[in-house]
């Protein structure tokens, strides 16, 4: 059961749907204005128009049916919106305008841009059919003073990459009923505009890259420290599994559980106690997705992070496949999960010092009091997406109180969680730990526009000179990219490292209208490509030809970079420049909580709050789609076999 309620002027309910197309992909172009004088209100010229208006991506395409005295119908065209997102502006915005026939339509929360790219289109047609605009008005209703009363075995606040793999293990394993509250409109949170790159330590050779000369040197160094960095006993497990790998004459990239954890050490991410608790993590939930017939693309390196066990879903774009796979996979077995959208919640329920519940307050104004039978889950991400908490607990960066703070985030990451936790008695660490995102668009800070292997890429800033190791940690990088003129830098890349798919990025963003919008420059020579990102043809040249040399021995005595491949020389044209600069991604503080004790929050002492637990990036040292690992185990700790009662 989903509360489809949308935070707008007007409520629409799902069967103000009937009557309306909700896709019709292919569309393109606008129908010329319709010449002569437009009519004040109510009457049209019957037919149908065709406009478009920008949305987060590129224009979102429609078509609009007109009677005399009615708009009949819109149905949506070609768009490049973001699945999930957009989904509900694309069919419930339209519904609503034919339902009231008023452009006087809110936005829906969580997917802004979108529902504006749809009434601005929708504008355009009215005035296409001779008038000025529609003759219906809307008032809409009193807010709600409803109180409603749930309550199910659990609660879990909010629907992301943790909160819904939480929300369907939990009903895997037994639970009668589950209670998720989200306050976006639709469920995947940050996951839907990620890469969608889990770690997968266990994968087959077929997707595992190729161990090159280069991976072995740096293989060879974490050994070397390996046993400084980690117990005793799992510094054995690490290298009899590397002497397995060894004996078996595998020439797939090595890896393992320990190996994962020791590099995230090495990389400062945390203690060992809490890489090697996400290492297990991550590895049962992808024991449990592949054995439940989800699979993955082949493994790579990403941005910041370039050992290649990175792994994303086969069927969609960025990380929608995962709740594709979850949304089959709940309808499948008929799990009894309630979600409740654009419902945030804003308050925990305590009684005698025991979390039992949480208030949240519904589209329509309807309060509800949730509770659950084992408490509540925190799921609700960061506070990337929260200016004025970055700035409060910054230490790292230079923000001033005027200086925008780009976020890569969906909607709706503003710590909402962390500060439900504290007022319950919770505590924090690291909260100016903050992540940015190095390699985000200058226009719309995204990482979909990309086009570029994020490992096997040469960077250059607007003088086309390289100024960085390319695999450096992304504050590092980020730090560098502060530097340079305007902040912005160009990931330059060729045929074989441009991760283009026919006529489209690796995130399905077609490339001539990326070049079109300023997102991508594109040539067939690197002096060509120098002339139109302004640094000169020769300028340019010169950087990618000593880069190359550099490429092709593995040796950067220019920047101390130590991972290339066959493919990191940039010299098969077509040739790419991908503008990017960073944004604000991940909040690596959050709530402290007890990784061994079924994430538990702990308050100031370091006991624990009965009946509150948290996970994914709303704890400390917690982020990324791996954190869909911690929903899986904190599932377990509720309803396994060795749940307390």
């Amino acid at each position: 059961m989903d509360n489809l309620g949308i935070t707008r002027r007007s409520f629409v309910k799902a069967t103000a749907i009937a009557g309306v197309s909700a896709a019709a992909f292919g569309l393109a172009g606008c129908a010329p204005t319709t010449a002569g004088t437009l009519a004040a209100t109510g009457g049209f010229k019957p037919g149908t128009y065709t406009a478009a208006s920008q949305g987060k991506f590129g224009p979102v395409n429609i078509e609009a049916t007109f009677s005399e005295s009615a708009l009949e119908s819109i149905v949506i065209g070609e768009h490049e919106e973001t699945k999930f997102i957009s989904d509900r502006a694309l069919t419930e915005i339209p519904a609503a305008i034919v339902e009231h026939q008023s452009l006087d339509i809110d936005t829906i929360t969580g997917a802004t841009l979108s529902s504006m790219a749809v009434l601005n289109a929708a504008a355009e047609c009215v005035k296409q059919a001779g008038a000025s605009d529609l003759s219906g008005t809307y008032e809409p209703a009193a807010p709600s003073s409803a109180v409603e009363n749930l309550s199910g075995d659990v609660v879990i606040v909010g629907a992301g990459a943790s909160g819904m793999v939480a929300a369907v293990n939990a009903a895997r394993l037994g639970a009668q009923k589950v209670i998720v509250l989200e306050k976006s409109c639709t469920i995947g949170g940050n996951a839907l505009v990620s890469g969608g790159y889990l770690e997968y330590v266990n994968a087959p050779e077929s997707i595992r890259e190729t161990m090159t000369e280069s991976y072995r040197r740096e293989l060879a160094d974490q050994l070397a420290q390996a046993r400084e960095a980690m117990p005793e006993e799992s510094y054995r497990r690490l290298m009899a599994d590397y002497e397995a790998w060894e004996a078996s004459g595998s020439d797939a990239v090595f890896d393992s559980r320990e190996l994962h954890a020791l590099q995230y050490v090495l990389q400062g991410e945390g203690t060992w106690e809490e890489m090697i608790a996400l290492a297990n993590n991550v590895d049962a939930l992808d024991q449990w997705l592949v054995s439940s017939g989800f699979q993955f693309k082949e493994l790579c390196g990403i941005v910041g992070y370039s050992w290649p066990r990175w792994a994303s879903p086969q069927e969609g774009t960025c990380g929608q496949g995962y709740f594709m796979f979850y949304q089959g996979y709940i309808a499948e077995n008929d799990y009894p999960i309630e979600i409740y959208l654009n419902t945030p919640a804003h308050e925990l329920i305590m009684e005698d010092g025991t979390v039992v519940g949480v208030e949240a307050i519904g589209a329509d104004g309807t309060t509800y009091q949730v509770r659950g039978e084992k408490g509540v889950v925190l799921a609700t991400g960061g506070f990337s997406g929260n200016p004025d908490m970055l700035r409060e607990y910054n230490t790292l960066w230079p923000f001033t109180e005027s200086s925008a703070i780009p976020t890569t985030n969906a909607f709706g990451h503003t710590g909402d969680g962390i500060t439900m936790g504290l007022a319950a008695g919770g505590t924090v660490a690291a909260m100016d730990v903050q992540m940015p995102f190095p390699f985000a668009d200058c226009q719309n800070s995204t990482d979909e526009t990309t086009v570029g292997d994020d490992i096997d890429c040469v960077i250059v800033n607007k003088n086309g000179e390289r100024f960085m190791n390319e695999v450096l940690d992304r504050f590092t990088m980020t730090e560098h990219i502060m530097e340079q003129p305007d902040e912005v830098m160009f990931m330059i890349s060729d045929a074989d490292t441009c991760r283009v798919n026919g006529e489209v990025n690796r995130y399905g963003h077609n490339l001539q209208r990326l070049i079109d919008q300023g997102q991508l420059y594109r040539a067939d020579t690197i002096e060509e490509l120098g002339e139109m990102i302004g640094c000169g043809g020769t300028a340019l040249a010169a950087t990618i030809e000593r880069y190359n040399e550099i490429a092709r021995t593995g040796e950067d005595p220019d920047f101390g970079r130590t991972t290339f491949s066959e493919e990191s020389p940039i010299e098969n044209p077509p040739f790419y420049a991908s503008p990017r600069t960073w944004a604000m991604h991940i909040t690596v503080g959050g709530l402290v909580a007890d990784i061994n004790d079924g994430y538990k929050v702990l308050d100031e002492s370091g006991a624990p709050i009965p009946g509150l637990r948290a996970i994914g990036e709303t704890i400390l040292t917690s982020c990324g789609i791996g954190v869909q690992g911690e929903g899986f185990a904190v599932a377990q700790a509720l309803f396994g076999e060795n749940a307390a009662d």
